[in-house]
């Protein structure tokens, strides 16, 4: 009888619950922002993603506090619209990788910053809905002389414009 036990819990075994994979949609609008860690709200309507005909991806981030404000801007040239890591510090490779970042008289910018490391990661890419997903992070410097550094992150799942 006991090697019997285990095939009668196998019809308990059935009725367990089944962990499903999270269904995504098919369209994308999702946006962090932070800067030193701090969160900030994004304006997913005036945000906007990029693809340019010479292949540069353009990601401008604005701020919900100050939608006509320019906020950060990622600029990757010659991106191979593929998944991976593209760093800015590649500008020896040829490839131009910049951030800059506006809100109100804060003015920055990566190339200010004595090392100025930032990468943006595609982690998905849906061509026929033509989002992309995946995180930013970067290190900009205050214009002038003893500026101060910022840290802006995020993560995106965002659709990408023709320019």
């Amino acid at each position: 009888m006991k090697r019997f036990l285990p095939l009668l819990l196998l019809p308990l075994l059935g009725s367990a619950p089944k962990a499903l994979p999270p269904v995504l949609p098919d369209s994308a609008r999702l946006l962090t922002l932070r800067i030193n860690g701090q969160p900030v709200e994004a304006d997913t309507i005036s945000s906007r993603f990029f693809l340019g005909t010479d292949r540069a991806l353009r990601l401008n981030i604005v701020r919900a506090d100050d939608p006509d404000g320019e906020g950060l801007t990622i600029i990757i040239d010659r991106f191979p619209i593929q998944a991976g890591t593209y760093t800015f510090q590649e500008i020896l490779s040829g490839r131009n990788r910049d951030a800059s970042y506006r809100y109100g008289s804060t003015a920055a910018y990566s190339k200010s910053c004595p090392d100025n490391p930032g990468s943006v990661t595609i982690t998905g890419i849906n061509a026929a809905r033509h989002w992309l997903a995946g995180s930013y992070r970067c290190q900009v410097c205050e214009s002038g002389r003893g500026g101060k550094r910022l840290t802006l992150e995020g993560t995106f799942r965002y659709p990408v414009e023709k320019e």
